[in-house]
């Protein structure tokens, strides 16, 4: 029989119950007439199902508080001392109602009988109560399927309860005492079966011991106090002899049940630190496997990781070291002074303990000479090694004190713990790497920006003069910058440059290098000049690693002529009558020398311009792109390009570069900007050439 799979509805059931219990009562107040045997029958019919459904109930609740054994044992052990004080002060009280031993078989009034009955519920629920808890306890933590025997005891106390109506009838109590034999052993059988009590601390299996013993003997003397001829014997018997034949019966599996549970818990408590033990590094290593993916600071997790060694070891004290130039620098530490895991540090480094450390190793430090420096007695200590993708050599270190040492349980316990304290320390670094490179990626993000803010926007209008610009940013923001200044309505100025470095600071002296020329352009009519000057300005304001390559010229449209400087930068590249003129003009980086060197070597070239004339200015970007072989997009390549196109108008040959540029590069990433400036002088009124 499956007590747990006779579900009925909760309210259902209480109404069950109520009527029932309602039902005996007035069962015995209608009927004072106990002559009968068919009395008896018709009283048990209505106690056994109440019973029945009552312990149902009961173990339904148990099972939805989820009730710790622990918890049940001393409910078990309230209840039973209750009944015992009952049992020992109910003749009195009732004696006070004018009922005695001799008018319980008597005829009894309306009040004696519903005191009696209501009694003898109260009993009903507590033993009910008991049953529950017993079966319940029985069933804690059992995995294996050993039901046979429990079913098998509750099937015999059911018949012996049922059958004990039969002790009215001499002639077939052999049937009773039977059964009763039968059950007997089977309670004493499942009261061995006790799983659970190995599944609990020491503290409680101490707790355990003291309550299992005291609740033993209370069912014991409760068993004793409720013969068939005490006081409430008689009265139990009276209102149902099954009943008190269960209520015998289950203060007698009560009394063995605690008894056993007191020799179990006893040889248990040798046992029960180890246990304690274990079950605490399973919890450690649990709570740890939860902070993997929570603790993101490095620090705090080093810190998390030195705590939980201590738990998961039994350790006195942990610290993690890092090896850095051959020196160990302690980065966490738990219950040790930096002073003593400084020292010990040490002699793990000079006794050459470090090397080579696949799995936990276990060291004595007793052959430490300076041993008596420390302000703790550390005896041994574990040291693990903390593998991470940063190949950075750290060690975890759990220590002793005194003469206590490790074992190879503890060494396998750390050696665990150290292999998920490693998976932690790579996920904390990789997660600090992500949150770098996002940092890094806003930093570029803001570069871009400024970058896009200080180019222009369109390109100018000049008569006879076609201009097309281009300029794609690559991924890390190299600083290419080009500019157009209206110097007067005839003359227009302009300049591209590239500023050593990538991101941010790039960016900003970017900004800056416009200012500049911004400010130069209004006033120096000269390109040669203005690079002077704005050498003579960044020389003071950038770093010694940084300089700007630059090309500034000025198109005069009343002279028809192209002057020009170029610092460093790319040359220009003329385009006449289908053949390709480079001009490497002399010049230093703006930023790399002093004024004077500077100035010596900047040359400056004048050009008379020519109709149709093509002038292209770019970046390295261009000649520099990469393929998939990492070659280089080549200036001769780009010099064929641009003699090929140089029919077209401004727009299509610069269309065309970049379509060129973009398909070599295709399979390999962009890494500096592109910039491209191409000028077409469209005017048929000079003939001469430069």
């Amino acid at each position: 029989m499956l007590l747990n799979k006779y579900k009925i509805n909760a309210n259902l059931s209480w109404w069950i119950i109520g009527v029932l219990a309602f039902s005996i009562i007035l069962y015995r107040l209608l009927f004072f007439s106990r002559e009968s045997q068919l009395y008896y029958i018709i009283n048990d019919l209505i106690v056994i199902p109440l019973t029945v459904i009552t312990i149902l109930v009961i173990i339904r609740k148990i099972k939805r508080s989820g009730a710790h054994p622990s918890v049940l044992v001393l409910n078990s052990g309230i209840i039973v001392a209750f009944v015992f004080l009952v049992l020992l002060f109910s003749e009195p009280v009732l004696n006070s109602l004018s009922l005695d031993s001799k008018t319980l078989t008597s005829n009894l009034n309306f009040y004696q009988s519903i005191s009696l009955s209501l009694y003898s519920l109260m009993f009903l629920a507590l033993t009910s109560y008991w049953f529950a808890t017993l079966k319940e306890l029985y069933f804690f933590k059992r995995y294996r399927s050993e039901h046979t025997y429990f079913y098998l005891m509750i099937i015999f106390i059911v018949l012996t309860s049922a059958t004990s109506i039969a002790l009215k009838d001499k002639q077939y109590v052999y049937i009773n005492d039977t059964f009763q034999i039968v059950t007997l052993i089977l309670i004493i059988f499942n009261s061995l079966k006790i799983s659970w009590i190995a599944f609990i601390s020491k503290k409680e299996k101490i707790t355990l011991l003291i309550q299992s013993i005291i609740i033993a003997i209370l069912f014991s003397l409760s068993y004793a106090t409720s013969s068939i001829n005490s006081f409430s014997g008689k009265i139990l018997a009276d209102f149902s002899m099954s009943f008190y034949s269960f209520y015998s019966l289950i203060l007698l599996y009560g009394g063995i049940y605690f008894t056993v549970l007191f020799f179990t818990t006893l040889f248990h408590i040798p046992t029960a630190e180890a246990y304690d033990r274990k079950a605490k590094e399973v919890s450690s290593l649990q709570y740890f496997s939860k902070l993997i993916n929570q603790v993101l600071d490095f620090d705090d997790l080093a810190d998390t990781i030195t705590d939980i060694v201590t738990k998961v070891s039994s350790a006195d004290s942990a610290w993690i070291i890092q090896e850095n130039s051959n020196e160990l620098k302690t980065i966490a530490n738990k219950n040790i002074a930096y002073v003593d895991a400084d020292l010990i540090n040490r002699y793990l480094l000079e006794s050459g303990v470090c090397e080579k450390i696949a799995e936990t190793k276990i060291c004595s430090l007793s052959k430490y000479a300076d041993r008596t420096r420390l302000s703790e007695k550390f005896g041994s200590i574990a040291i693990s090694n903390l593998k991470s993708i940063d190949n950075q050599k750290r060690y975890l270190i759990a220590a002793r004190k005194n003469d206590l040492i490790f074992f190879e349980e503890d060494k396998t316990a750390i050696n665990t713990f150290a292999d998920y304290a490693s998976v932690a320390i790579e996920n904390s670094l990789l997660l600090e790497q992500s949150i770098e490179k996002q940092r890094l990626e806003k930093e570029l993000d803001v570069a871009r920006d400024i970058q896009k803010r200080i180019l222009p926007k369109e390109n100018p209008e000049l008569e006879n003069l076609s201009i097309s610009s281009f300029f794609i940013p690559a991924f890390e923001v190299g600083g290419d910058y080009y500019d157009f200044f209206e110097i007067s309505k005839t003359k227009l100025g302009f300049i591209i440059a590239d500023v050593s470095g990538k991101g941010i600071s790039a960016a900003f002296i970017m900004a800056e290098v416009k200012g500049i020329f911004n400010s130069l352009s209004k006033m120096i009519d000269k390109p040669k000049q203005i690079l002077e000057k704005a050498n003579e300005i960044l020389i003071h304001r950038l770093r010694k690693k940084d300089f700007v390559s630059a090309l500034y010229g000025i198109i005069d449209s009343e002279k028809e002529e192209l002057t020009f400087a170029r610092a460093g930068h790319c040359p220009a590249i003329l385009i006449r009558q289908n053949k390709i003129q480079s001009f490497k003009t002399s010049g230093i980086g703006l930023g790399l020398t002093n004024c004077f060197d500077f100035n010596n070597h900047l040359e400056e070239i004048k050009i008379n311009l020519r109709d149709s004339d093509t002038f292209v200015f770019y970046t390295d970007g261009i000649t520099e792109a990469k393929n998939d072989k990492l070659e280089d997009f080549g200036e001769e390549q780009f010099a064929n390009i641009l003699v090929e196109y140089s029919d077209k108008n401004v727009n299509e040959i610069a269309d065309q570069v970049i379509k060129e540029v973009s398909l070599f590069s295709s399979s390999h990433h962009q890494y500096d900007d592109i910039t491209l400036i191409i000028l077409k002088w469209n005017k048929k009124n000079n003939s001469n050439g430069v």
